[in-house]
Parts: C-alpha cells; structure tokens; sequence
C-alpha cells in the first residue's frame, strides 16, 4: 500500500493535484505545506487555470510524456488498490468500495501487471 500511495501522490501531482497528501498528512504542518504544494498547480497544468487537473488517462493533457505518465501511474496505483480490496473481500464483508471495479485503462496506460503476494 504504501507503494501504491506514493505512485498515487506522484501521479495527482503530475495532473496538476499537487498536494501529495498521502505523503504529506503524516507531517507535523502538513495543512501548510498542502498549502505551499497547491501553488506549484499552475506549473504543472498551465492550460488548466488554477485549481485544475487533468483526467486519470491524461486527457486533456497537451503534453504526450506528461500525458502518458498520468496514464501509467493511474492504472498502477489504481490496480494495486483493486487487487488489494478483492483479496480482502474474500475473507471479510467489505461492502461497496470503489476499487472493487475493475482498473479504467486507456491507450498509454501500458502492459497490465500482475499482484503476488509474498509471505
């Protein structure tokens, strides 16, 4: 999980969600530096205007690396989560949870990957 959080946190910030709050909130002042992060925003997705992101596929992205990045790190992270809620459903009732759905993919999200899990 901590993997899939921090692919998570690279992929919002590189969309233009620039606050890395898995990776922040366990800092002492991590309000303020969210804060601090947020203003990088207009950097990252310029065509956007202040406070947007791009799509998990990277769309409406005009940059193609920056595009495909979003694209990538979205299906890893975002498989990593669902491979983790299907195995914790087989053993407990979890109820509704969105990464029960299966993983969205799009052209640059790549090779699918494959979850084992190591004792």
């Amino acid at each position: 999980m901590l993997l899939a959080r921090c692919v998570e946190d690279c992929c919002r910030f590189i969309a233009g969600q620039t606050e890395l709050s898995n990776s922040t909130v366990c800092l002492k002042e991590y309000r303020k530096i969210i804060e601090e992060l947020e203003k990088l925003q207009p950097l990252i997705a310029p065509d956007l205007g202040r406070g947007g992101s791009y799509g998990w596929s990277g769309s409406p992205c005009p940059n193609d690396n920056q595009r495909k990045f979003i694209a990538e790190t979205y299906y890893l992270y975002r498989e990593i989560y669902h491979q983790v809620i299907l195995n914790r459903s087989k053993n407990e009732d979890i109820g509704w949870n969105v990464y029960l759905g299966e993983t969205l993919t799009c052209e640059d999200s790549g090779e699918p990957i494959k979850l084992e899990k190591v004792d």
